[in-house]
């Protein structure tokens, strides 16, 4: 099977971010507090919310494609997805089942791994509520924000 190789362009403040992660994380053993304030469920929720807020003040405005849709007139409700708020949700519902999946086994440095299998096998450890806004349907909710892990690129210089 041929290996292929796919590029992600990261930005430049992005990246500084991943690097100083990585160096703190793996050459300092500094860890997150957890659980952290700012969880997943809470940035996927701001982003249906910002994403809603969008398509809301948009819905009045004229498409820029005058060219004719012909799924269009088969669907007197049909609505384009870039404004389409259920398929948000369910696109953000896929994307926090990725992460509760992803975290343990992919997401976390070797060391914050020990970090979450201690925290989440603690009998302390609370799972993070759903709010009454959420999209979620899964109730399995172990979800930590951390930082995606890549590898450090670059010198840092200890600060």
């Amino acid at each position: 099977m041929e290996e292929r190789t796919i590029t992600i362009e990261i930005p430049e403040v992005l990246k500084k971010q991943l690097e100083d992660d990585c160096y703190y994380i793996n050459r300092r053993k500094r860890l997150v507090k957890l659980p952290c304030q700012t969880n997943i469920i809470t940035i996927l929720e701001s982003y249906v919310k910002h994403f809603a807020i969008n398509a809301a003040f948009s819905a009045n405005e004229r498409p820029r494609h005058h060219h004719v849709m012909p799924h269009a007139n088969m669907n007197v409700h049909y609505i384009p997805a870039e404004k389409n708020v259920d398929l948000c949700k369910e696109m953000v519902d896929g994307l926090r089942i990725t992460f509760d999946y992803t975290l343990p086994l992919v997401l976390l440095y070797p060391y914050e791994q020990a970090q979450y299998k201690k925290v989440t096998s603690s009998k302390f450890f609370l799972p993070i509520k759903e709010s009454a806004t959420s999209t979620n349907s899964c109730s399995n909710q172990n979800c930590l924000q951390t930082l995606p892990s890549v590898p450090c690129q670059g010198n840092i210089a200890p600060t």
